[in-house]
């Protein structure tokens, strides 16, 4: 392993208002962290200067972003689903089943790096990456996404894999239930409704969801964006899971909007020319590659 140092929320629903701020100004208002006089004149500084509900009102000075914190956790776990598993996770999860085994341990030794040179630093959104398929990029997210839970970093993990996904094999969750692509088709109205809340303890998921026709037309919209911001503001980071780069360009348009990358390679399967030619794909799309995994199990 090697890791170096270096919107808008408001979506339409397809001619509908702009009615996504409600949620959280609501559970604002419910909390007791805004009264209606502020509420109101939120709404106005909002309008005017084209801000999201919560930044006009943190730039108010009404809120703190502890208000805004709690006031998340709050609308998440009332929005999230609540479907039981269909199945237990999968052996694949060694943070769970093998903690003192050498793959465990070389996944906490990830995690170590990854609070010290990501989260520490503000950075909230890491798209999991690989050139080519097979080389355990659900694996390593996965078990990333539990270790770092392990230790209390409220994680998401986002299943951007609509092709082939395997996040919610791992993790025992139902294969047909709402995810992402029921939000990117409009069949949701927020990203919020499709997350599976505390799988684990500080674990949440947005699955895959129902197969789609055209994944990458969905995921390099703006919906996606937006989508995205939601979530980065909400956990103290967002793992996405992608597709083999080598097959389409859904992994690219992810990691640009997720805004950083983790390159995921194998011994003996993945080939140098792939990784540098993906790592340049990358850099064209201003994403920053914070550092590389080789996975030998």
């Amino acid at each position: 392993m090697d890791i170096d140092g270096s919107n808008n929320t408001r979506s339409r629903i397809e001619g509908g208002p702009a009615i996504f701020d409600a949620p959280i100004r609501d559970a604002l208002l419910r909390l007791g962290y805004l009264t209606e006089e502020q509420t109101d004149k939120v709404m106005e500084a909002q309008a005017e200067k084209g801000l999201d509900f919560d930044q006009a009102a943190l730039e108010m000075g009404f809120i703190t972003t502890e208000d805004l914190d709690r006031a998340r956790d709050v609308l998440i776990n009332s929005l999230a689903l609540q479907s039981g598993r269909v199945r237990p996770v999968s052996d694949e999860l060694v943070v769970l089943n093998d903690p003192a085994g050498a793959r465990a341990e070389a996944i906490r030794l990830l995690r170590t790096q990854i609070i010290a040179q990501h989260i520490k630093v503000g950075r909230r959104g890491l798209a999991m990456v690989s050139a080519v398929d097979g080389v355990g990029c659900s694996y390593i997210t996965a078990n990333l996404a539990a270790a770092l839970s392990e230790v209390g970093i409220k994680t998401l993990v986002v299943d951007a894999n609509m092709r082939s996904p395997r996040i919610d094999q791992i993790f025992g969750l139902d294969p047909n239930a709402t995810g992402l692509s029921s939000f990117l088709s409009l069949q949701v109205a927020r990203p919020e409704r499709v997350v599976h809340a505390n799988v684990l303890p500080n674990l949440s998921i947005i699955t895959a969801g129902p197969p789609v026709a055209r994944p990458q037309e969905l995921l390099a919209s703006m919906r996606f964006r937006d989508g995205v911001n939601t979530m980065l503001r909400g956990y103290d980071i967002v793992l996405f899971d992608t597709p083999a780069a080598n097959a389409n360009a859904d992994a690219l348009t992810v990691a640009a909007a997720a805004g950083y990358a983790l390159l995921v390679a194998r011994r003996d399967h993945s080939y140098f020319k792939d990784i540098t030619v993906l790592t340049a794909q990358l850099g064209s799309s201003r994403c920053p590659v914070i550092g590389s995994v080789l996975n030998e199990f």
